[in-house]
């Protein structure tokens, strides 16, 4: 990475007018698309080429758009094989320690020369595209909404029923209330309308074989109920 080969290669797919590839040689021609600190970089230093690739990470994440081409690498170089990386820095060996016994010289020796491990670096997940990424509704969520929808839509039925049945009702006392009104309006001036049929229309229901018998009956039996 210290070359930045790749990172004119990414840059490349991210923005096509950004770089010509072909004439990729060195890391300072990435500077062209935006300042980078080429001298530190070339070194081949791990702090510094690390934290570039942390900040090439979040960028490339931020701007890239899958736009369902494949993208060629080695065609967009014109066949050109990225350059190899710089070596890094020898490690340094220590002189071992002077001592009074031979035992302890030969146990720091072999101590010595082996070199210092370099620190490994943290590994980080990937990202996934901008493009791919997508807000999923919680599926307990959706369906307690779709629980309280359906309980709303049987709430608003009943009442559509009731309201309905007020509604005939209402009608069905009007209209006695109606008929009675023009059977006394019929009578002539001192004359008192048939009680029979005053209690008739008021044991009047809607329903077949209902309360008919029980009018007829109380009509019968009990002329004081009017």
């Amino acid at each position: 990475m210290s070359t930045g080969a790749a990172y004119c290669q990414l840059t490349h797919l991210l923005f096509r007018d950004a770089i010509n590839l072909r004439k990729v040689r060195i890391f300072k021609f990435l500077a062209s698309a935006w300042p980078v600190l080429v001298e530190r970089l070339t070194k081949g230093k791990f702090q510094d080429n690390f934290e570039f690739l942390q900040w090439f990470f979040k960028f490339f994440n931020a701007n890239y758009v899958d736009d369902g081409e494949e993208y060629d690498a080695l065609a967009a170089r014109g066949g050109e094989p990225l350059p190899a990386g710089a070596k890094g820095p020898a490690p340094t060996r220590v002189p071992p320690a002077r001592t009074s016994t031979n035992t302890t010289l030969r146990a720091s020796a072999n101590t010595t020369q082996r070199p210092a491990a370099p620190p490994q670096a943290k590994k980080t997940s990937p990202a996934p595209p901008l493009s791919n990424r997508s807000s999923v509704p919680d599926s307990s969520a959706l369906k307690a909404l779709e629980e309280e929808n359906a309980k709303l839509i049987q709430q608003y039925e009943e009442m559509t029923t009731i309201a309905e049945t007020v509604e005939n009702e209402r009608n069905f006392y009007f209209e006695k209330l109606r008929r009675i009104e023009d059977m006394c309006n019929a009578c002539a001036e001192g004359e008192s309308p048939d009680k029979d049929a005053i209690l008739a229309i008021l044991y009047e229901t809607n329903a077949e074989g209902g309360e008919d018998g029980v009018a007829q009956a109380a009509i019968n039996d009990d002329d004081e109920t009017f």
